[in-house]
């Protein structure tokens, strides 16, 4: 048992409230690590003074966070892990709504069609194949409805060399999974919080890299590659959180390198087909060094999990043994569901969609944010707020205060400190054009003394 005991600030808020917040603190700060166990409801409550009924309420209210959960024999333990555990802590919140734009996901629609219509459409007789695993002969129709995906960004490739996954974080772990526990793996400064869990689930040290505006710096890209690193994640596309796109000519030159030093690549590229005409795939580049993967939460629905991983030939004889094992995670329903919004037109049609609602939200940035630096782009389902007054970390709390959710540099570093102090501003999670408008007047707001000044 962790003897851990917080000193609540005098807020105002209700104390179960203040105590889960305490805890969300203690995880982001480290003061709590994965794995510990809290005290008791009863002894924390005589610690603290207060109830027991505002313990067992404040350890709830921190499992709705997903700080913390609980075990019969095992009591209260941590679930937490640092800073990214705060984009799915929504603490609380003053009044007059929240909205949320942490989590980066496209755009939704109020009433899915699309869905209603497809299921509506099942045959009875069928459907209860659905409910099983994935046979190999749907994972090979699969794969060939993913062949076709890919070919729109350019990509061609052996239906064989396409494993299907369980979305494309299931993809990058797969991908993690395939190195040697002590490899170290080199990855732009900031990166999507995602990576950082598979590296710590994989216990891999990642090894941040200095970026510009088109993301990954070669110099100091090949001084690690030098030093002996031999595998680096990267997001050259609309990267998470900067939205920096390499042109063609960087990223000839990452491969370059990557093949001068036997570099594998790992490319992250889940917005690949968001803009109109997006520089060609790593792997076009490089197929024998670029394990490419993509998937459709970001482009067709976020709960649709398929992810694609696309294995150069030097490494599909070792994914061989293990594909039945990756594949078993994938929905029979799901798989059944995309394969069929692939193959008739309805996963583009809903791509197609997304661009012009994603160009829609754009310019309201255009209009609200007009006289502070962000950056972005037209398709792109987040903007970057570069080097809020204050810093990242009093902007986010400021913007928290005013019922606005953003994501801080310090959640996105792939070091212990941010190389660039910023705020991710996920444009697509509002579920509407005028919600997003009233989060952005509000975080204008905020800025605009700053500018007056």
């Amino acid at each position: 048992m962790t003897m851990w005991v917080p000193k609540l600030p005098k807020s105002g808020i209700p104390v179960y409230l203040a105590l889960a917040d305490a805890i969300g603190d203690a995880v982001r700060l480290g003061q709590l690590r994965p794995g510990d166990v809290l005290p008791t409801h009863r002894l924390l409550a005589d610690l603290m003074g207060v109830n027991v009924s505002t313990i067992t309420r404040a350890y709830h209210e921190a499992a709705r966070r997903r700080l913390v959960g609980g075990e019969v024999g095992r009591g209260t333990f941590v679930l937490g892990v640092a800073s990214e555990a705060a984009l799915f802590a929504l603490q609380h919140r003053p009044e007059g709504g929240v909205i949320d734009l942490s989590l980066n996901m496209p755009p939704m629609p109020a009433r899915d069609r699309d869905l209603v219509a497809t299921m509506g459409r099942l045959d009875p007789t069928q459907a209860t194949r659905y409910l099983h695993y994935p046979s190999p002969d749907e994972v090979l129709v699969q794969r060939q409805a993913a062949s076709g995906w890919l070919k729109r960004r350019g990509i061609e490739v052996e239906t064989e060399s396409i494993v299907v996954c369980a979305g494309a974080q299931h993809a990058m772990d797969t991908a993690i999974g395939l190195f040697p526990e002590e490899e170290e793996l080199a990855c732009e400064a900031l990166v999507y919080p995602g990576l950082k869990a598979a590296a710590r689930h994989f216990r891999r040290r990642l090894h941040p890299i200095a970026m510009d505006g088109e993301g990954l710096l070669p110099e100091p890209f090949e001084t690690a590659c030098r030093s002996g690193l031999r595998v680096a994640v990267v997001s050259p596309t609309l990267h998470n959180p900067t939205t920096a796109t390499m042109g063609l000519s960087r990223r000839q030159r990452i491969v370059e390198i990557a093949r001068k030093w036997d570099v594998m690549l790992v490319e992250e590229d889940v917005y690949g087909l968001l803009p109109e005409n997006p520089p060609p795939a790593l792997v076009t580049l490089a197929p024998e060094r670029v394990i490419y993967l993509t998937g459709l939460s970001k482009t067709v629905a976020p709960g649709l999990r398929i992810g694609y991983l696309v294995l150069p030939p030097s490494l599909r004889d070792r994914m061989r043994n293990d594909e039945h094992h990756t594949t078993w995670y994938v929905s029979g329903l799901t798989m059944a569901l995309a394969t069929r919004w692939l193959n008739d037109g309805t996963a583009w049609r809903r791509l197609l969609a997304q661009r012009l609602e994603l160009a829609g939200r754009y310019r309201l940035c255009q209009k609200h944010l007009q006289d502070f630096h962000w950056l972005g782009e037209p398709h792109c389902p987040h903007v970057w707020l570069t080097s809020p007054p204050g810093g990242s970390d009093a902007f986010a709390k400021r913007a928290l205060a005013t019922g606005v959710v953003v994501v801080p540099s310090g959640v996105l570093a792939a070091g212990r400190a941010p190389s660039a102090d910023g705020i991710r501003i996920s444009i697509g999670s509002a579920p509407d054009r005028s919600t997003l408008a009233e989060g952005l007047s509000r975080l204008a707001a905020l800025l605009k003394p700053f500018r007056d000044h």
